[in-house]
């Protein structure tokens, strides 16, 4: 202060005796108001005229910036990543020393050493750009540039060079160099949509920004003046690499753990210019699954919150078994829309359309194309495994899982049994399959019949399902009431409008294959309804547990009930429409239902085992028929069949048969003409099931089985043989002589 005050006395002196001023003294006061005083003047007015609008440094104590989310399967495969900006955070300390030692050399070698602003660089700036002519050298510093970044990307440029000036000085006496180099590694943009090292390296190179070698490191840190530039013209991209690979061989920086020598230079130098292409939403494994999860947590939470927060998503997907399910649909539906090709002329509008080519500037006739749907879920906690919601997300994103309403056909049948059983029925219960005649409300008659145009007579419950047979379904819908059928089907999770009329018997109402999965759970989980969920849990950016979905569950019926439709549906699988899955080399312990639609125009089979339930849907999107003989144990059993197999890979064990409520349930013996118990003289025994809560058998079969007269008369299933069209009375009588097999 002493000193400062006597210069300025000297001063003060020679401006009133200016003879007396040295040269000494007269160079000493030109460098003193040059280089501190006036530039000291300058600061301050600049400070003071734009502080108010220089940002906080402190609101980046709470900067956040948008991160990438992430969603995995249950088995750990990455199915999708969600960013507005592709941004993923990495401390400094996980970053290949090549990078920094690249980025430091390159551009900002005094990084360490400035406080903000480096007026030796921009000293230099101004020489070299002099000299060249052009804008030959920037001078900001790796400060300024975050500032830049930060907060002025859209300010005018001198307005833009003065305010980010200021804000590095405020950022360097906030915040360490250490802090403020990793903000700028993970805000800065460096192509392909990609913010920050750690997404660049994963999305060009396939690796962690801790993996990136010299080259890589090289060609990251050149191509940031201009990415897109850059990564556009290969050439430029090179020798802007090799550029910055010849400053690293020159520098001392980090010499010891990224060694960038003359004696490798040249090699890395040659290595040629090869960066991964960079995958886009469409390319998401399992599409529709992550589109389903995608639109619900944006429901929920708002797109932002996936798009910007770098949640990490744990779904109940199981990947392995989804992918090998996708292959198997794909496959299936390959062979089906070439037997519709084979079978029907290009010409053919039932099978074809009218579509628009821009390559070709004109409307072109092309096939129509059978789609398909799977859907499956875990009983006990409703986790969603598998769900594929067509044929190519890219050409439709409509979800036939969730989305799409049509007629189930017979595969809505275990509703109407379900409430029969629950209404006083038994499995051994008599139902008439045979022809009849019924008024509808607009005056016509509708004359429904069986799928082969055959009828049995007088058959029981069990077999009238095992078989699909249409007749008896009818009859017995029209015994327990349409009404009461839609009750039970809209209790255990159908969720469409369905019309009361006895054709709903034979699915003639629309429903989602999700409800009827989530419905058909209900069997072998012992009567409880579980709705189906998505989400193991949610991390946020911190790895902090955010979400967790919860199973819910509610009894919609007995477990009696459940079980003894589940021993049913087992028939289905063993002797029935459903068979196809035994000879395919399923042999779990399982139930489930072919639905097939009029005029073959949707193939279903929904069906379970003791820990899942899953369902497939097969047909055109317009209701065009898939051909005759199309149905659901050929056209949709095959790939729930797969899907089995694939889940179970070894055979059975004692532990997948279903649970019996003995309390509820009781097995019997009976006899197959009376419907009494067995005794030893009867020839035909049924083994049975029955629900304690309704009739149950308690007397013996008094039958001697010696007079067929007497058989006859006394017999319980009453064949109305003038009912019947002839060609059918020979196959009645040989179904009542052969053996049962239940």
């Amino acid at each position: 202060m002493t000193e400062l005050r006597k210069h300025i006395g000297d001063i003060v002196v020679s401006v009133h005796h200016p003879f007396r001023l040295t040269n000494g003294l007269f160079i000493g006061l030109l460098g003193f108001i040059s280089g501190l005083l006036i530039p000291a003047i300058v600061l301050f007015i600049v400070y003071t005229l734009y502080s108010p609008e220089l940002p906080d440094p402190e609101i980046l104590e709470e900067y956040r910036p948008p991160l990438v989310s992430k969603m995995y399967s249950s088995d750990g495969v990455l199915l999708a990543e969600f960013a507005g900006e592709k941004r993923i955070w990495v401390s400094v300390d996980d970053v290949s020393p090549c990078f920094i030692k690249a980025l430091i050399s390159t551009e900002d070698r005094r990084f360490f050493k400035h406080w903000g602003i480096d007026p030796w660089r921009i000293l230099g700036a101004i020489v070299a750009n002099f000299r060249a002519g052009r804008r030959a050298q920037g001078a900001s510093t790796i400060t300024q540039q975050l500032a830049r970044n930060l907060f002025f990307t859209r300010e005018k440029i001198i307005t833009r060079k003065i305010k980010e000036a200021l804000t590095a000085i405020r950022l360097e006496n906030k915040y360490s160099k250490n802090e403020i180099l990793e903000l700028y590694i993970n805000q800065t943009y460096m192509g392909k949509g990609c913010y920050g090292v750690q997404s660049a390296a994963k999305s060009f190179f396939g690796k962690d920004a801790s993996e990136l070698g010299p080259e890589e490191a090289a060609l990251l840190v050149g191509i940031l003046r201009a990415p897109s530039a850059y990564l556009r013209k290969q050439e430029r991209a090179i020798r802007r690499r090799n550029t910055v690979l010849e400053i690293m061989e020159k520098s001392n920086f980090m010499k010891d753990v990224c060694v960038v020598s003359p004696e490798n230079l040249d090699s890395l130098e040659r290595i040629p210019f090869s960066i991964k292409k960079v995958k886009r939403g469409m390319e998401w494994k399992a599409p529709y699954f992550v589109d389903f999860v995608r639109r619900r947590l944006a429901k929920k939470y708002g797109e932002d919150w996936l798009y910007e927060r770098g949640v990490t998503i744990y779904t109940t997907l199981d990947y392995h078994l989804q992918h090998t399910v996708e292959e198997t649909l794909s496959n299936r539906l390959h062979l089906l829309q070439r037997r519709v090709e084979v079978l029907h002329h290009p010409d053919n509008p039932s099978y074809t359309q009218m579509v628009w080519d821009s390559t070709k500037g004109d409307s072109v006739r092309v096939w129509k194309q059978v789609n398909g749907a799977v859907f499956a879920i875990e009983n006990e906690t409703g986790r969603i495994l598998v769900m594929i919601g067509g044929k190519n997300f890219q050409q439709s994103q409509f979800n036939r899982v969730t989305q799409a309403i049509r007629q189930p056909g017979s595969a809505f049948k275990p509703f109407v049994y379900t409430t029969a059983i629950d209404n006083g029925w038994q499995p051994s219960d008599i139902i008439e399959d045979t022809p009849g005649i019924w008024d509808m409300e607009d005056g016509k008659i509708w004359r429904p019949q069986n799928y082969d145009q055959k009828y049995l007579g007088e058959i029981t419950l069990r077999e009238a399902l095992m078989h699909s047979r249409n007749l008896a379904s009818i009859r017995l819908c029209e015994m327990v009431g349409p009404a009461n059928v839609i009750r039970y089907a809209h209790r255990m999770g159908i969720t469409t409008h369905l019309d009361p009329v006895l054709s709903i018997a034979m699915g003639s109402s629309g429903v989602k294959l999700w409800d009827m999965v989530k419905a058909y759970s209900i069997f072998p989980n012992q009567g409880v309804s579980v709705e189906p969920i998505y989400i193991d849990k949610i991390l946020d950016a911190d790895g902090t547990v955010i979400m967790e979905q919860k199973t819910k569950k509610k009894e919609v019926l007995s477990k009696g009930t459940a079980y003894v439709m589940t021993s049913m549906l087992e028939s289905v699988i063993n002797h029935g429409t459903g068979y196809g899955a035994r000879r395919f080399g399923f042999l779990h312990p399982a139930g489930g239902k072919t639905g097939t639609t009029n005029e073959y125009t949707d193939a279903w089979f929904v069906g379970f085992t003791k820990k899942i339930t899953a369902g497939v849907r097969v047909g055109f999107d317009d209701l065009t028929s898939l051909g005759d003989g199309m149905t659901g144990s050929r056209a949709a059993l095959p790939t729930w069949t797969k899907l089995m197999l694939t889940y179970y890979p070894k055979g059975p064990t004692k532990a997948d048969s279903f649970e019996v409520p003995r309390d509820e349930v009781v097995f019997l013996d009976i006899c197959d003409e009376s419907g009494l118990l067995a005794t030893k003289r009867c020839k035909r025994v049924l083994h049975e099931v029955f629900l304690r809560k309704n009739p149950v058998p308690t007397k013996y079969c008094p039958l001697t089985h010696s007079d067929e007269d007497t058989i006859k008369t006394n017999t319980r299933r009453r064949i109305v043989q003038d009912s019947i069209p002839p060609a059918n009375i020979d196959q009645i009588e040989k179904r009542k002589h052969r053996k049962s097999g239940l």
